[in-house]
Parts: C-alpha cells; sequence; structure tokens
C-alpha cells in the first residue's frame, strides 16, 4: 500500500484537498515531514524577574561572541547577572512611568544599548560596563526604536503618530533637526506609524494604512527619501514584525504577510482564517513576532480565546519560511514575553554552579551553554526565563493526514496502520466518512505493538489518520522524524 504522508497545517484549505489537515501541533517541519520540537523549561538558579510582566525583551552583543539578555517592565529595566544569576537593575534613577500594556521597543547601536517606550525619554546604556541606563539627551519620546545604518531612528512620536525622527550621522545622541544630517519627517496619511525595519537600502516603514520605503540619501539635503511602496495595506500589530536574512514578515488586517511590492502571503487560505477564530480579539495587537535563524522559522505569539489572564501567550504560531510550512505550538504553560537568548557561556566546572553534572537541566552539546548562537526562549507566567532548547523532551506532538480513500470508488477496511517513524511509544486514532460530505466519527485511540503498528481495524470510505507522539520519550531515544504512514492489508469492503 502507497505511504499516505501527514500533512501540511492549513485549516483554512477546503476539507477535500487531502494534502492539509486541521491539526499540526508541537511539531518542526523538515523536508517531506515533521521533526520534533523541544518543550520549555525554566532554566534552575536564575531568578525571576523582580517586575513583572515583562514588556520587552532583548539579546544584546557585547563582544568576542558574548551576549546579555536585556528585559523591560512598566517601570524599570533589567540585565542578566551572568555571576550572580539575578536580574540586575539598571533603571535611571526614580525608574520609569510607562503605561500598563505598553511595550519597550530595543535596539543595539555599537555598543550602546537602546530602549524606548513612548512615555519617558528614550534610554541607553553602554552595554561594556553596563552600569545604568540614562537619558538620550534631546532625543524626543517615541515607542518605536531602531538603528538603521549610522542613523537612531525613532518612529511614532508620543507628539505625532504618523512621525519619525532620526539622529545625527554616526552621532546617536545628536537630535538637533537640520544638522549633522539630523532630521524629521511627518507622513499626511497611513495612519499610526506601527514599527520599522532596515532593508539594504535604508529601512520599511509599517504603518496602520501603508507601508512606505525610506533610502539612504545622504549626497542631498533630505537624508532619507521617503515612498509609498504599499498602499491601503498595512501593519495590525507592532511587534508582529520580524526582521530576517530571509526577509520581513509581519501581520496585516487580513493575515499575515512576507514584505514585497506587492506583499506576499503566506497564511492565505491555510491559517489567516483560523487565527482571527482563534486569538482573543483584544490581543491581536499585542502578538510577539521572533526569529530562530537555527532552525529556519518565525515564530508569532499570542494570546487565544481559552486564556482569559491578559498579557499571557498560550499558543505560538510557527512559519518555516524555507518550506513553507505551518505549524502550530501548544507549550502546555502560559508565557509572558518571547525572546531570542543565549544562557551565560559556562565551562565545565562553571556548570556547577548550576547543579551537579548528571542533573543539568540541557545536555552538555545544548546550544544553551554556548552563550553565543541564540535560540528561543522565554518567559513564564512566574518570571523565570527559559529556552525551548533541542536538550529538553520533545513536546507531545500531534500529526493528521488528510481524508485519504485507500481504494477508488469503494469502502476500505483496514487491519491496521504503521507510522514511518522513529518514536519508540506511539499512540493512534482514525476517523471514517461514509461520503464526501459526512461528519469524520474518531475511534479510540490505541498504542502501538512491538513492531510498531497500531492495531486498528476499521472500515469507511474515507479514512484520517491521527497520531499522538508523548512527550514522555527519553533521550538519547528522543525522535527526529515523522513523515507518513502505511495502512496494513486494506481491503475492498464494498460500495456503500
Amino acid at each position: 500500500m502507497p505511504l499516505v504522508p501527514f500533512a501540511a497545517f492549513g485549516p483554512d484549505r477546503s476539507p477535500f484537498d487531502s494534502s492539509y489537515c486541521d491539526r499540526v501541533e508541537n511539531v518542526l517541519p523538515i523536508q517531506g515531514g515533521w521533526g520534533p520540537f523541544p518543550s520549555f523549561r525554566a532554566l534552575p538558579g536564575v531568578a525571576p524577574l523582580p517586575e513583572l510582566p515583562p514588556m520587552g525583551a532583548a539579546l544584546v552583543y557585547v563582544s568576542n561572541g558574548a551576549y546579555r539578555p536585556f528585559a523591560g517592565t512598566q517601570h524599570h529595566l533589567y540585565m542578566l547577572n551572568t555571576g550572580t544569576l539575578a536580574w540586575d537593575d539598571k533603571s535611571k534613577a526614580g525608574g520609569y512611568n510607562g503605561a500598563v500594556g505598553i511595550r519597550w521597543g530595543m535596539t543595539q547601536y555599537g555598543d550602546n544599548f537602546l530602549a524606548s517606550n513612548g512615555q519617558d525619554n528614550p534610554q541607553w546604556i553602554d552595554v561594556t560596563t553596563a552600569t545604568a541606563f540614562a537619558d538620550m539627551p534631546t532625543a524626543p519620546k517615541a515607542y518605536n526604536i531602531d538603528a538603521v545604518g549610522d542613523f537612531v531612528f525613532l518612529s511614532h512620536l508620543q507628539s505625532n503618530q504618523r512621525m519619525c525622527q532620526w539622529s545625527g550621522l554616526n552621532q546617536p545622541f545628536f537630535w538637533t533637526p537640520r544638522q549633522q544630517s539630523s532630521d524629521f519627517q511627518a507622513f499626511p496619511d497611513g495612519g499610526e506609524i506601527m514599527g520599522t525595519a532596515s532593508s539594504p537600502n535604508g529601512l520599511v516603514i509599517f504603518s496602520a494604512e501603508s507601508i512606505r520605503e525610506g533610502t539612504l540619501a545622504l549626497e542631498t539635503p533630505l537624508v532619507f527619501n521617503f515612498k509609498v511602496s504599499v498602499p491601503n495595506h498595512g501593519c495590525l500589530a507592532p511587534r508582529s514584525i520580524i526582521s530576517t536574512g530571509e526577509g520581513i514578515f509581519y501581520y496585516s488586517d487580513d493575515g499575515f504577510y512576507k514584505y514585497a511590492n506587492p506583499p506576499t502571503p503566506i497564511g492565505l487560505e491555510r491559517i489567516d482564517k483560523w487565527f482571527l477564530d482563534n486569538v482573543a480579539a483584544d490581543a491581536i495587537y499585542d502578538m510577539y513576532g521572533g526569529e530562530d535563524p537555527i532552525r529556519k522559522i518565525v515564530y508569532w505569539a499570542f494570546q487565544s480565546r481559552n486564556n482569559a489572564l491578559a498579557a499571557t501567550f498560550d499558543k505560538i504560531l510557527l512559519y518555516h519560511y524555507s518550506l513553507d510550512q505551518w505549524s502550530l505550538l501548544n507549550p502546555g504553560i502560559l508565557l509572558t514575553g518571547m525572546i531570542d537568548a543565549t544562557y551565560v557561556g559556562k565551562t565545565l566546572d562553571g556548570l556547577n554552579s548550576i547543579g551537579d553534572l548528571d542533573h543539568l537541566p540541557f545536555s552538555l552539546d545544548s546550544r544553551a551553554w554556548s552563550g553565543s548562537t541564540p535560540v528561543v526562549a522565554a518567559f513564564d507566567q512566574n518570571g523565570y526565563l527559559g529556552f525551548f532548547d533541542e536538550g529538553n523532551p520533545p513536546m507531545q506532538a500531534i500529526l493528521q493526514t488528510g481524508d485519504a480513500q485507500l481504494n477508488e470508488a469503494t469502502r476500505t477496511m483496514i487491519f491496521g496502520w504503521r507510522p514511518l517513524t522513529d518514536a519508540a511509544t506511539l499512540q493512534g486514532n482514525v476517523a471514517t466518512k461514509e461520503y464526501p460530505g459526512d461528519t469524520p466519527r474518531w475511534r479510540s485511540y490505541i498504542g502501538n505493538n512491538r513492531v510498531g503498528i497500531i492495531p486498528q481495524q476499521v472500515s469507511g470510505l474515507f479514512h484520517r489518520f491521527e497520531l499522538t507522539i508523548p512527550s514522555t520519550q527519553t533521550n538519547p531515544q528522543y525522535w527526529t522524524a515523522a513523515h507518513g504512514l502505511e495502512p496494513i492489508d486494506a481491503q475492498p469492503d464494498g460500495e456503500q
């Protein structure tokens, strides 16, 4: 019997398109199939954030492959102390007056880490000394901050939501307009500026109802030339904008896109409608996007309608931009912030500060110990920093096929099915339909036998298979791939 492949995640697709299905959870797309996605684990020894919830976080490069995690809350800016494993308060004297729900924008400019929340003066700190944050002199209050070439670029100013302003050339603390190449620009249309992203020639400015490109024109008095590249289409969620080496991704009012002219829809007829049906209506604006360049994914964490706790994320949509495939992560815990992070670099002797070597939270070859290559990290509901690291046990994975007609024009009786996977422990279920518009009838879950077969005797015109791989797989037997299944002894069973 030919292999029945596990389908792609596309709950918006027609139910008669067998290459898509309604449920693909906690897996990473791989070529021709699916791989495991690691579970979240808070890192022992690291103190929780002193104030909750985190309202922005960033991984800041220092030197020689070393990074420092920073996090912002309503009233404070913190840095993780790599010696004490506590969050040191690096706020300026008196703290901050940020509003509830207003997130920090963050960027790095040389050795300076910059942060802005629209309510307080933009902040800066020298990451090589990391003494304390201070006001950026004369810089206007703004919700968004970015480094664009040799400029610091502020947008959505407190005084004008359609205005941007940039620093002097190679002078991040110089903000006098029309001097040293510093200037400002207010746009007459497009609505509020949601955010910016650097591009090869300058930057892309995402407003609520339009997208502009700003190209550097240093040979002219204008410094930047701004031109609308996409009219009547904008960005709905400021933190959904993700700038990667493969392009810029964002969420608009009609779905997920990759920036181009015209924009490329990446969720159309796959997950756009499903997302609107599942996200909490008042939480779309607060969805959070990020990238894992090693796994070649971008992701958007969001609050679902089943989650009543504000300012938390319980679902993560994952998009593999190289394979053009979606997946859904259900981490099983509430997250309060996402960050591309590394743990502090540790020598073998230094790992003793975390615990004895037999009980380390991650394997010794984990990227989390290197202190260099970023992994996807998050803050849990209690403010503890943790990682979705390959050394963690995989999350419980759920895969489905589309509706498969195993024998043309006839019903089919199967006597079991063999999943093509190297997972040792499996649970399987089958739904059948007697005609195309029939409601699927699911049977009971059954475990695999000693030769990897799910012994399930089922008859129907269409079969839909669902495989669950529990999270109890043990290292080094973590599974690596699941591609499809082979029905066992599929026999014609009549026309009706």
